[in-house]
């Protein structure tokens, strides 16, 4: 039997290098860090910000930001994509579908979920829709929009400052609108900053795992990617990773984040 504390539940990987089939080194982010991360935005969050109140679904969505990733575990998986077209070879990983596999007794989060990764006026309007028809939640429905446009902007901006913590770049944000910058003293500027509570700052503690592949690892990882796949599943990489705490120490950094001035 697996020993659990010698597994970890994945919020993001960084591959070093990103292509081509000779990786030395990976990050893995713990999932918990990246979740609580985003709750803690979440909660700085003002509820009025928009000029609709929404206290009274306050708690349905802090609790949606708690069980947005609950389905990562179980969707997690390593691909290496051989583009023969282009020439171009990359590791990537995947959550596909995690959204969906999050169930919540309470329909008003679970749609909060669902929608998660997805700002769309379609998908928005049904969500409303669906609320309004059901007399638990149609004086509330209104509310909807914000709460999704909160939990979002607050996951995103959270994995933004994931990339800058462990690459030190930014990385284009395919879900929200906003802008962000990386200053001399290490601090994030974020734009818009003004939605967080009477906050100049925020520090986010995150944890993971860091370390160097052995000659013996490099070489395994190798000849699976060589397999005549163009887009394959990388179990053995796969395995790897969610063994973390087998190969590396957790350790932790702090990032902060700030009105840009």
């Amino acid at each position: 039997m697996t020993n659990k504390t010698d597994r970890v539940d994945i919020g993001r990987v960084f591959f070093c290098p990103l292509v081509g089939a000779n990786l030395r080194r990976v990050t893995v982010l713990k999932l918990e860090s990246h979740v609580n991360g985003v709750v803690q935005l979440v909660e700085r969050f003002d509820p009025k910000h928009f000029k609709v109140d929404c206290t009274n679904t306050r708690e349905w969505l802090i609790r949606a930001a708690k069980k947005h990733d609950d389905a990562k575990p179980i969707t997690f998986r390593v691909l290496y994509r051989d583009d023969r077209s282009s020439g171009k070879k990359a590791l990537m990983y995947s959550f596909a579908g995690h959204r969906f596999k999050v169930a919540d007794e309470n329909r008003y989060v679970e749609l909060l979920i669902r929608l998660h990764h997805e700002f769309s006026v379609d998908g928005i309007a049904k969500a409303i829709a669906e609320l309004k028809a059901n007399p638990e939640y149609e004086q509330l429905a209104d509310n909807f929009p914000i709460d999704l446009y909160t939990l979002e902007m607050c996951d995103q901006i959270e994995a933004e400052i994931e990339t800058y913590a462990f690459t030190g770049a930014a990385q284009p944000r395919v879900f929200m609108d906003f802008h962000s910058r990386m200053r001399e003293d290490g601090k994030i500027e974020i734009a818009p900053f003004d939605p967080f509570i009477g906050e100049s700052q925020i520090r986010l503690s995150m944890e993971y795992y860091k370390w160097e592949l052995d000659l013996e690892k490099q070489q395994e990882i190798a000849q699976e990617l060589k397999k005549d796949n163009p887009r394959q599943n990388v179990t053995k990489l796969r395995n790897l990773l969610v063994h973390a705490p087998k190969y590396a120490e957790c350790q932790q950094k702090e990032m902060v984040i700030c009105r840009a001035e």
